[in-house]
């Protein structure tokens, strides 16, 4: 299934940073965004900007692509 959705894109980078183990603390100190403006992108209610996407691409050390592949039905 392809993605589409705000929270397919935020599943996609829960996954990535679950494989890494990392946390949202990592994500939040990378992004310069606070532990709950963090929790509120993962959890899909909010929508991840184009920059912070970058930076988390980079702190996971993977492709932005990464988080727009396939997800699993």
């Amino acid at each position: 299934m392809a993605i589409k959705t705000n929270g397919d894109v935020a599943a996609k980078v829960r996954g990535t940073l679950a494989e890494r183990r990392l946390k949202q603390a990592d994500v939040a100190s990378e992004v310069k965004l606070s532990r709950m403006a963090v929790h509120r992108r993962l959890s899909g209610e909010t929508p991840f900007t184009p920059q912070e996407l970058i930076a988390v691409a980079e702190l996971c050390d993977v492709p932005v692509s990464t988080f727009f592949g396939e997800v699993a039905a």
